[in-house]
Parts: structure tokens; C-alpha cells; sequence
């Protein structure tokens, strides 16, 4: 092995090491996320991260898939992308064994997704995020389910109301808006780039942004501002506004208070094909959006299959994070470890050991410490691990078969203890 002092210690641009404790946050979010969703009888799935390169020019183009993605050719020609989301992965799954997959179908997944871009404060090159999508009901019903999904999330990862909103908009209401106030056919993809800067530029640029595609920038502003329906009735159908504030309507019955109707509100203009949603951060310091998502009935389209209606959204693991973080709600986990047996000299090795595997028989996660070094280093270690509990393994421990447990967190002591008390304490934890 050649020494090279040059090899960097860091990681790729944009992506993360999990040490320990890290990853320790992963899980229990990955755990709260997973409550929630199976408790509505979401299952779970998982596919690898590499796709034929194919399955993402079908669904966003070739422009995107080149410039935004990770992609290589294999030792056999084969055009291959990491996956940069998980939608086009489901509905593949879904397309290839629709006549043996009973509707409707509820999976959720929590992949690693990949995308080449600036990092930047809650967006990375990798990621992880849950994916929930509802395939085969077109009714209202499964929108709000999706919708209430998320919401319970928020409230499981310790959420208040008025940490967050949740903004609603239909993707039929404003390209209808859009097609009308549009100078042309060309000019409507324009508008919905600039609507969706709205709240990240001047309302100066705004208007002087939107007077380049259309000649009735202030009627329009008007409209988004004020989610003015009596200036749209007569461009809109009356069925979509009335169904998208029935959405909301419902929501606030079953207890999802805080949702709002936005027509400024955006999203996957070549994608979603009615409801869309996103859940918007409300501290001043990182007001901006979370998570969202909508419904895509055209998505099974790039494989030729017959239409399935489906809703869902994707919740970023970086964006969760930054959530607790600025609100000092980062939960306070311990290790999964629960007690550091530490011999004083190799004379007790053996019965430190026969000690430690009684403890794993019962289910009690034991780590041993055979460094033999001070005693002050070796709990200051099991200190650093956010381990709680020490116990020494000494002569009088192996004669008398009774143990002193110190919780080192708390600095109390449970004196002569049996094994089978020992056992207890913990199982009491539980």
C-alpha cells in the first residue's frame, strides 16, 4: 500500500460522513418518518440506485438528465444515472407488474437520491428522502390522506402549528390562469418560472419580470396576491376552486389548521396534473420550503401504460434537520448502547466476558473495555458515546457475584446488585 500524504481526509463535495451520533439522528428520523406512514398502511419498498439514464430523459429530458445528474457509461455501453429521484423508479416497478400489484397501492421508500448542483444550505449532492405515493385512487380522499401524512410527521418530529404552513395551490387552476394572462403559448413556462421566484425578489422585479410575457401584469399580480377567485370565475372553472377549497375545508375538520390556498404556489410545472402542496417553514431565519409534493396522474405515461391516479411527496432528511436545529428541537438520543463492563486487570478478562454475554442473552446492549488504562479515561470514553451505565469487574464482583451499576449521566449507583437484579434494571428501562 503506497503512504500518500496527499489523499484528503474529507468527503466529496457535497455529501456527508454519518458518524455514529450522526447517523444515530438518521435513524430515529428515518423511524419517526416510517411510523407515521405505516401506521396508514403504507409498505415499504427499495430498488438499487442505479437506473438506465433512459428512465429519467422520459420523464424530465435530456438538457436536465446531462447537466444536473450523475451519469457513466458501463463496460458495456450501457447509458447509467444515479438516481436523482425515486418517482420514476416506482412508477417503473409499478409498469412492470401493474396486472399483479392489487390497488390501491400505498409504498413509501427512504433512498439516497443524487444531484450534481451548487451545495448550498438544505440542498446537498446526496440526500436522503422519504418518498410516500398513493397509486389508484382518483378521488379527493387520497390527496388529504397524503396531505395529513406529512402534517403527522411534522407533529412526530415535534412540531408546532406555528412552526409551519402549508401551502395548497392546483395545478389546473393557475395554468388556466396562465394561459390566459400568457402574450403566447411560448410566454406561459416563462410566467410560472418567474411566479415561482415571487417571494425571493422585489415586487419591482417581480412586475417587470411578468410585464415581459404578459400586458396585464397588475390584474395578475393582483390575482396571486390576493387569491382573488371574483377575478378568475370567469376564467377557471368553478368545479377546480371549489374542489381544492373542499381540500382544505376537510383538512382543517380532521385538525390540519394550518393550510392555506396559494395560487403563487408552483411546483413541477411539466409534472403534477392537479393538487399541489408544500409545507413552508415559518422562523424567520429559514423561511422556506421544507418539503411537498402533489398529484401526478400522467406518470405512468413514459412506459405506454394505462393511466393510474397517483399522489404523494418527498420529504428531505437536510431540510428536517434544519428545522429541529434552528429551534433547538434536535432530539437528545443515547446510544443504543447500554453498559460498559470494564475488568480491572486481565485476571477478571474471562468473567468480564461470561458477564457480557449474559447481558446480550437478555437483550441488553453491552460493549467491554479491555483497554485497561485509567479508570477516569474509560468512563470519559463510555461519557463521549452517550453511554449511561459503567460497571467495574473486580475480586470481590467474581467471589460474591455482586455488582455495583453506576449511571454516569446521572451519577447514581445501584450497590450489590444480583445478576438477575442487574438484568432487571434494564429490562425495567425498556
Amino acid at each position: 500500500m503506497t503512504n500518500n500524504k496527499n489523499v484528503s481526509t474529507d468527503a466529496y463535495r457535497g455529501v456527508r460522513d454519518f458518524y455514529p451520533k450522526d447517523w444515530l439522528f438518521q435513524k430515529w428520523l428515518f423511524w419517526k418518518m416510517q411510523e407515521v406512514v405505516e401506521s396508514y398502511g403504507y409498505e415499504n419498498y427499495n430498488a438499487s440506485p442505479l437506473e438506465y439514464s433512459s428512465l429519467f430523459i422520459a420523464k424530465s429530458g435530456s438538457e436536465i438528465v446531462e447537466n444536473e445528474t450523475y451519469n457513466l457509461t458501463d463496460r458495456g455501453g450501457r447509458e447509467v444515472t444515479l438516481r436523482p429521484e425515486m418517482t420514476p423508479t416506482v412508477a417503473r416497478m409499478i409498469a412492470k407488474k401493474r396486472n399483479e400489484i392489487p390497488l390501491p397501492i400505498r409504498w413509501y421508500s427512504i433512498p439516497n437520491l443524487f444531484r450534481y448542483e451548487k451545495p448550498q444550505k438544505g440542498r446537498l449532492r446526496e440526500h436522503y428522502q422519504l418518498n410516500v405515493d398513493f397509486f389508484g385512487q382518483k378521488e379527493l380522499s387520497a390527496d388529504i390522506e397524503i396531505i395529513e401524512i406529512g402534517y403527522k410527521i411534522m407533529q412526530n418530529i415535534g412540531a408546532e402549528d406555528k412552526d409551519f404552513v402549508i401551502k395548497i395551490n392546483n395545478r389546473k387552476i393557475i395554468n388556466k390562469i396562465l394561459d390566459h394572462f400568457a402574450n403566447s403559448k411560448d410566454d406561459i413556462y416563462e410566467l410560472s418560472k418567474i411566479i415561482d421566484k415571487k417571494n425571493k425578489i422585489s415586487k419591482e422585479d417581480f412586475k417587470e419580470s411578468l410585464e415581459q410575457y404578459t400586458k396585464n401584469a397588475d390584474d395578475l399580480i393582483e390575482i396571486l396576491e390576493n387569491n382573488n377567485f371574483e377575478k378568475i370565475k370567469d376564467i377557471v372553472s368553478g368545479d377546480e376552486i371549489e374542489k381544492t377549497l373542499n381540500l382544505i375545508g376537510t383538512l382543517k375538520e380532521k385538525g390540519v389548521s394550518n393550510t392555506v390556498f396559494d395560487l403563487s404556489l408552483m411546483r413541477g410545472f411539466d409534472y403534477y396534473t392537479d393538487i399541489v402542496f408544500e409545507f413552508f417553514d415559518t422562523h424567520p431565519e429559514n423561511n422556506r420550503s421544507l418539503f411537498g409534493g402533489g398529484r401526478y396522474d400522467d406518470l405512468l405515461d413514459i412506459f405506454g401504460k394505462e393511466k393510474i391516479p397517483a399522489v404523494g411527496f418527498g420529504m428531505g432528511d437536510v431540510t428536517a434537520r434544519n428545522f429541529l436545529e434552528i429551534r433547538n428541537k434536535m432530539p437528545d438520543l443515547k446510544s443504543k448502547t447500554k453498559i460498559v463492563l470494564i475488568p480491572v486487570s486481565k485476571d477478571f478478562e474471562n468473567e468480564t466476558e461470561k458477564l457480557a454475554g449474559i447481558l446480550r442473552e437478555n437483550k441488553i446492549n453491552t460493549e467491554l473495555d479491555l483497554l485497561y488504562r485509567k479508570l477516569s479515561r474509560s468512563i470519559n470514553s463510555a461519557e463521549k458515546k452517550n453511554i449511561e451505565f459503567v460497571l467495574l469487574v473486580g475480586e470481590n464482583e467474581v467471589q460474591n457475584q455482586k455488582y455495583n451499576l453506576k449511571n454516569i449521566l446521572t451519577q447514581e449507583v445501584f450497590e450489590n446488585l444480583s445478576q438477575d437484579e442487574l438484568i432487571e434494571i434494564f429490562k425495567k428501562r425498556n
